[in-house]
């Protein structure tokens, strides 16, 4: 870890799937590192815009999404609306000034302890990489947090939440899941919101 930096990991993992992986790689007493702190969700597509954001407002070096694999979801297809989720999360990130890197979704069936635990000490590296909370983007944490606090509030709204669901029509319609697509139809429907409300 970067001069001894232990990054705090919040994980928001699906019930039958990344949540059932990471119980078996516990009983198959699998070593990985201990930073993450787990939210067990029946479904990837419960995950609230704001959830993340109010992570990082509340101390949250990095956030984890976990669910079944595309194709596979216990709900026929939850974890395609979090990938759309995923995309307004990076693009508020962005916005804030914050690394997108910080957030990471990926799948992990329930009989992939293995690979549940590659992704998060790859991810958990990457994050101790970054440093502590605003060092990778050169500006002061404190303030970082302050604008994620103020996307997080806005992500509950009505003005932002019909933005999203704006977009998640097209990209539905289009059935493009392909990340550059899903953030380039958030950007042009959510970027004008985050830039006044960062610049209140």
């Amino acid at each position: 870890m970067k001069g001894g930096f232990q990054p705090r990991i919040l994980g928001f993992l699906c019930n039958w799937c990344c949540y059932t992986a990471a119980d078996s790689a516990g009983v198959g007493r699998y070593q990985y590192p201990p930073n993450l702190r787990v939210i067990r969700m029946m479904c990837t597509g419960r995950l609230d815009p704001f959830f993340p954001l109010e992570g990082f407002a509340r101390g949250a070096d990095g956030v984890f999404v976990g669910g079944c694999h595309l194709g596979e979801c216990h709900y026929q297809d939850g974890n395609y609306h979090a990938l759309i989720t995923a995309a307004f999360v990076k693009e508020a990130l962005a916005a804030a000034g914050i690394k997108p890197d910080r957030f990471m979704i990926d799948w992990a069936s329930a009989a992939e302890g293995p690979r549940f635990v590659k992704l998060i000490t790859d991810f958990t590296q990457k994050i101790a990489s970054f440093g502590p909370f605003g060092e990778a983007e050169n500006e002061d944490g404190k303030v970082l947090r302050l604008r994620a606090l103020k996307l997080s509030e806005a992500a509950r709204g009505k003005k932002l939440r019909s933005a999203i669901l704006n977009a998640a029509k097209i990209i539905l319609k289009e059935g493009n899941y392909e990340e550059s697509y899903l953030r380039s139809v958030i950007h042009e429907k959510c970027a004008k919101m985050f830039k006044l409300l960062l610049s209140v």
